[in-house]
């Protein structure tokens, strides 16, 4: 299942095109005294000033809001490029380029003037990754008081409430802060209920109800987007001039619908999954979009709909196995057995149990295990499996009977070394050539049966590295010599010099 994630500078290009602040402003003597204007009788001036209270500030207060805004959207802007070297594998190794400096520029185009230049910040990533996440803590939480003070300073401007919100929950996710979630919430249900035409507002809130676990009301936001989306399309100017959705709206449209997907995901709600996922399906854009939620309905039909067996598969792949936990990793994988209903689905987490135990240094409980596995599964006449997926269980149970012999032989154990190499050449894997040769050494001082053994690994010679095959065409040289056939000697030892 794909990481439920918001691109960096996504929410930035929705706020830009989805919110405007443009406000009418008053004198500040007129919110102190009641003004009658000529021609205006003295009850209109009162509903008028009564109105201008509610509707927005004074033009001080507004201008003071704006620059606080614009302070905050700058430290914004240098946060988010702190946390961009942050995320960097090797900063030492990213040379930042004029072209990524336009780039990053017009990213943040509303807060240029501000941003730090970029390749002066790289130079200080020789600091310790803990003294950047500090500065960007520090210029996070300076650009929040700046937006909270702006709030305080004009209550009525939208686009700052929700560019708080918004900054309330990318500060949460990337620090894993749950109360900054929950004041994101906070902003953004108030700016809900009066923006009710902002379909950002609600997906913002979809994500951050997401962030907090609480899937019922993310699916809920995530499908107020895709209604308010809807709504307000007819109302856009591409809409009257084109008769269609934009791009734009057409890409956060296929975007809420397939976060609402993933929430309903996490809701174990198989039918209800597969529908949104099917209709997101049908909003892609682009081969990309095709493939990720491609790639969720594969992973929910992996068990035949059984979402909790696939979420817990996941999360020992991803959380134990990967993070080379593996004895935790082989006690749920025995945990989730009893809870899969498709042999397919069993094959495959019996097939990874089967490589922890190896690891865990049960070998030979991990080769009896995958056994059984090669054993019950359908093969072609060639021996290879019909179900491609299955090669891997083969070519990790052939590497396992070789490692094994190759174990025994280190002891000098030739009679075990014998057995698993047998073994490990009668599956069809990748790597057979390499167990025929080990027989056919081991066999050496019986020539019949060694040159048997090494002709079977000659026809599989390409899965053969340069030194096995020199070793190989040395070996077939001495049997044959031995044999008394000395053209096939001359002819292998021609082989072998010219490797």
């Amino acid at each position: 299942m794909k990481p439920f994630y918001l691109p960096l500078f996504f929410l930035l290009i929705l706020l830009i095109y989805s919110c405007s602040s443009t406000r009418t402003a008053v004198d500040p003597a007129e919110e102190r005294a009641l003004i009658v204007p000529d021609g205006v009788d003295t009850l209109t001036a009162e509903e008028a000033q009564k109105l201008a209270d509610e509707s927005f500030v004074s033009l001080d207060e507004e201008m003071r809001a704006e620059r606080l805004k614009e302070q905050a959207m700058a430290w914004r802007a240098e946060s988010d490029t702190i946390w961009y070297y942050l995320e960097l594998e090797d900063a030492d190794d990213h040379e930042v380029t004029e072209q990524d400096n336009l780039e990053a520029i017009e990213a943040f185009n509303e807060a240029a003037e501000y941003i730090r230049d970029i390749d002066a910040l790289q130079r200080t990533r020789s600091a310790e990754d803990e003294q950047m996440l500090q500065e960007y803590t520090r210029l996070v939480d300076r650009a929040i008081s700046a937006f909270e003070e702006a709030l305080k300073l004009n209550p009525f401007d939208s686009e700052v409430r929700l560019w708080l919100g918004q900054l309330y929950g990318i500060k949460a996710s990337r620090l894993n802060d749950q109360q900054e979630h929950k004041k994101a919430i906070e902003v953004l249900e108030k700016l809900a209920r009066l923006e009710k035409g902002e379909h950002v507002v609600y997906y913002a809130l979809g994500e951050n109800y997401f962030s907090l676990d609480n899937f019922n009301l993310a699916a809920d936001n995530f499908d107020r987007a895709i209604r308010t989306l809807r709504h307000v399309v007819p109302l856009s100017d591409h809409y009257a001039e084109h008769g269609s959705m934009s791009e734009r709206d057409s890409s956060n449209l296929f975007i809420y619908t397939y976060y609402k997907g993933v929430s309903y995901l996490h809701l174990y709600d198989t039918p209800t999954t597969l529908a949104v996922f099917n209709e997101a399906m049908d909003l892609a854009l682009t081969e990309e979009d095709k493939q990720s939620v491609q790639s969720e309905i594969d992973f929910i039909n992996w068990d035949e709909g059984n979402i909790r067996a696939s979420m817990e598969r996941e999360h020992i792949i991803t959380q134990l196995v990967n993070q080379g936990r593996m004895e935790e990793a082989e006690r749920r994988f025995k945990e989730l057995m009893p809870t899969i209903r498709s042999d397919r689905a069993r094959d495959e987490i019996d097939w990874r149990l089967g490589v922890v135990e190896y690891q865990n240094g049960k070998e030979k409980q991990a080769a009896e295990r995958l056994l059984q596995l090669v054993n019950r599964s359908e093969t072609n006449a060639d021996g290879l499996p019909t179900d491609p997926e299955y090669m891997r269980y083969f070519n990790d149970y052939g590497l396992i009977c070789f490692n094994i012999g190759q174990s025994y032989l280190a002891e000098r154990d030739r009679r075990n070394a014998l057995a698993y190499f047998m073994q490990s050449s009668k599956v069809n894997w990748r790597n057979r050539a390499r167990a025929y040769l080990q027989i056919a050494n081991i066999l050496s001082n019986n020539v019949i049966e060694s040159i048997r053994y090494a002709s079977l690994a000659e026809n599989e010679s390409h899965a053969l590295n340069e030194q096995d095959r020199r070793t190989l065409y040395s070996l077939l040289t001495d049997l044959h010599r031995r044999n008394g056939d000395m053209d096939e000697a001359r002819r292998y030892h021609q082989i072998w010099r010219s490797i």
